[in-house]
């Protein structure tokens, strides 16, 4: 079978997924690639594509519907991963990618992961977190608290298993 691991990451969190993945993925015919690095006219030569973004204001990155817009054909199937900062499940970021997928192509599994929300200037932070009521606040700070060097070595497992159960199923 032949893999292709793609993905965008403004922070590092989400390329430190992506790695998991593909080690995960081991003994397969498997490519890891960051997603500007990606030709869209080769898609079609891989049989599985694991497509990861951090989700940014509840979206993945507009790299990855562009790739797949601009792709002539896509891979059969198709597995989701992404990192957030977000203390609930976080909303569907990959609705404008799935909208580009063509019904020739499945959507077997998705996988999230909690990322330490680095990229935010930590004024900007310290500014959200004075808006909220307090005891809201202190729900937040305990949040950010937990967030720090995420994802950590557990979760950074965990997305290897999952792509080992992935392959498995296959």
């Amino acid at each position: 079978m032949k893999i292709l691991v793609t993905y965008y990451s403004q922070t590092g969190n989400t390329e430190k997924v992506a790695k998991s993945i593909y080690d995960g993925c081991q003994g397969q015919d498997v490519e890891i690639l960051p997603i500007k690095e990606v030709d869209p006219s080769s898609l079609d030569k891989y049989d599985l594509m694991f497509l990861g973004s951090g989700i940014y204001a509840s979206r993945v990155n507009k790299a990855l519907a562009d790739l797949i817009a601009a792709a002539p054909q896509l891979p059969p199937k198709f597995v989701f991963f992404n990192t957030h900062a977000s203390k609930v499940a976080y909303q569907d970021g990959f609705k404008v990618v799935k909208k580009n997928i063509s019904e020739s192509s499945e959507i077997i599994a998705e996988f999230d992961c909690c990322g330490d929300n680095i990229g935010v200037p930590e004024a900007m932070q310290k500014s959200m977190l004075e808006r909220l009521p307090e005891d809201k606040r202190k729900e937040a700070e305990a949040h950010q608290i937990w967030l720090k060097g995420r994802p950590n070595e557990e979760d950074l497992e965990n997305a290897k298993k999952f792509a080992e159960s992935i392959i498995k199923k296959l």
